[in-house]
């Protein structure tokens, strides 16, 4: 049964939770609390293949599923992801705003970033949604830029620092320390080594040496990257099923 109050909706791509996305969500789960609505979180599938971000090539900080579990660890009312098929991915903004966040959702109150875009060819922004909010009787609220050191915190800007091996910068960034999960990774646990293939989404640290906690251990993980992918090779054993969590480079 839907909430007759409607629904609060964060609305974002959530690559990795950083700081960022973590000041708009738990905004959206208050302002929720406050108006006895649903609590939302929308995020995105990119189907296609000529939509910029769902390029084969690019590198993600989470895992499809990894980043819909971590969503999900707001415990919100609902974490919704939307696929953009060849349907939705041409629909106007106020398309995608009739059709989905009031048809579906019954939207009273939508949070999103200072840099959110949807819509065909990302054709709307947080001006646009204003632009309909009388219409169609819901409120925006726009979450400005999240600094951390005077920088503002984006997804990119901690993809960036992955691959220059800048994990204690990546951290600081980062809600969880960052991590490679055991389900995305290939194990051979007789020789100690993982690999992961170029076809991979999630992105690997640079070349270099790692002080890592797999499991309840602390070790080093060596990575070495070639054409076919990225060999990561551990200084003590690994069991089954342990998580990967970097802290530091070793210099």
């Amino acid at each position: 049964m839907k909430n007759k109050n409607g629904s609060c909706i964060a609305i974002g791509n959530f690559d990795g939770i950083h700081i960022g996305h973590d000041t708009l969500i738990r905004r959206m789960i208050e302002l929720s609390h406050e108006t006895n609505q649903d609590s939302i979180i929308i995020t995105f599938k990119f189907v296609k293949k000529d939509l910029k971000k769902s390029n084969y090539n690019i590198k993600y900080i989470n895992s499809r599923n990894i980043k819909l579990e971590l969503l999900k660890s707001y415990s919100v009312t609902d974490v919704v992801e939307i696929e953009l098929d060849d349907v939705i991915s041409k629909y106007s903004p106020e398309q995608f705003i009739r059709e989905v966040l009031i048809d579906k959702y019954n939207v009273k109150n939508i949070v999103v970033g200072y840099n959110f875009t949807f819509g065909h060819k990302a054709s709307g922004n947080v001006s646009t949604l204003r632009e309909f909010q009388d219409k169609y009787g819901y409120k925006v609220e726009e979450i400005y830029p999240v600094k951390y050191n005077g920088i503002v915190v984006s997804s990119t800007l901690v993809r960036n620092l992955l691959n220059e091996g800048k994990i204690r910068e990546a951290n600081n960034l980062l809600i969880n320390n960052y991590t490679i999960f055991a389900d995305e990774i290939n194990i051979d646990f007789n020789k100690n080594v993982a690999f992961v293939d170029t076809k991979s989404s999630i992105i690997i640290p640079a070349c270099g040496r790692y002080k890592i906690i797999a499991g309840n251990q602390e070790m080093t993980v060596a990575i070495i990257t070639n054409k076919d992918g990225s060999v990561l090779t551990f200084d003590k054993k690994i069991e089954r099923n342990e998580n990967i969590v970097f802290l530091d480079r070793i210099v």
